[in-house]
């Protein structure tokens, strides 16, 4: 049960008090391992409870606690990667744990995190919610939060989560302008084919994109043989025949087959508006899986937890160095 309204409590008594002082002491103050971790609890177990728990396994400051499943799960073998050590229990056992990262089924992520925020345990989610919805999911969550006296983070992985980020700071460097955001381009074959016969590239990989004022630009992708120089590559490529009715854009890679297997991309770009000064152009083009990316930024949440007043935030009401966390490689590249 959550604190009773001041406005509805009588005057409570000094052992009260007391008590009421030391349940506030262990919600706000972690948990801390024997070695000084945050202990984290990955709480379902499937692809992204899985990619969580190996996650946590290699970052420095942490320790998994606890892995929560289902009962009808509790005896079966883990997935390759996730630490055999920590306990493996149901929700209603969870103990001795700093944050949750709750990476059930989105149907059941609401009433995951309330039955979690009632037994004392801050919680990290990242349903894929947006718009209304998610502003609801966080009013709803913000008043369990604040009546259990724990923080909770909401919409920490990728979109919601680090994408929007992405987009919010490529519009703070080009304030007037638009970006646009599009998924992996598809391959062109016959454009590819005709990169590889390029000297020096070993492989390579062309895509094409349509941009929003209809131009077509192509997205080449290449692997070079050891010693070749990227710009007289690029730069030969670029005067191929075959290229030159297009904008074409050249990015050299270790491996052209790794980036092939790659299941998910995107190209983020912003265009900045006339009469900002200098013409500026923003240009982001990623393959990553985003069930990993979701990890990784869950558990970076979960590094920002210690310390954040009893509510529901999301990545935007984190300060960035608690995010980056003080030893992290993300850490060691902001800094000035």
């Amino acid at each position: 049960m959550g604190a009773v309204p001041d406005r509805f409590a009588g005057p409570a008594r000094p052992a009260q008090r007391q008590r009421a002082r030391v349940v506030s002491a262990a919600r706000e103050s972690p948990r801390r391992g024997t070695r000084g971790e945050l202990r984290l609890a990955v709480v379902g177990l499937g692809r992204l409870g899985a990619a969580c728990a190996r996650a946590v396994a290699g970052a420095p400051g942490l320790a998994l606690g606890a892995i929560v499943r289902r009962r009808e799960s509790l005896a079966l073998p883990l997935p390759e990667g996730v630490p055999r050590g920590p306990s493996i229990c149901e929700a209603g056992d969870l103990r001795d744990v700093d944050v949750a990262l709750v990476c059930v089924p989105r149907e059941r992520v609401a009433d995951t995190v309330r039955e979690l925020l009632s037994r004392g345990v801050p919680v990290v989610e990242c349903s894929r919610v947006h718009a209304q919805a998610f502003r609801d999911h966080v009013e709803a969550i913000h008043r369990e939060a604040q009546r259990h006296r724990c923080a909770a983070i909401l919409g920490a992985g990728w979109d919601p989560g680090a994408l929007p980020l992405l987009r919010g700071w490529l519009a703070l460097l080009a304030p007037k302008g638009r970006t646009e955001t599009r998924p992996r381009p598809a391959a062109s074959l016959h454009h590819t084919l005709a990169a590889r016969n390029v000297a020096g590239v070993r492989d390579a990989l062309c895509t094409e994109v349509c941009a929003r004022d209809g131009r077509v630009q192509r997205y080449v992708y290449v692997e070079l043989e050891p010693g070749v120089d990227p710009e007289r590559a690029s730069a030969a490529l670029r005067a191929d025949p075959l290229f030159l009715d297009e904008e074409t854009l050249v990015f050299p890679v270790a491996s052209v087959t790794a980036l092939e297997d790659e299941g998910h991309g995107l190209v983020l770009e912003r265009w900045g508006g006339e009469g900002a000064g200098e013409h500026q152009r923003f240009l982001l083009e990623a393959r990553f899986d985003p069930i990993t990316l979701a990890a990784q930024v869950m558990v970076a949440a979960a590094c920002a937890v210690p310390g954040l007043p009893p509510r529901a935030h999301t990545l935007l009401d984190i300060p960035a160095a608690r995010l980056f966390g003080a030893r992290s490689a993300a850490a060691s590249e902001a800094r000035p």
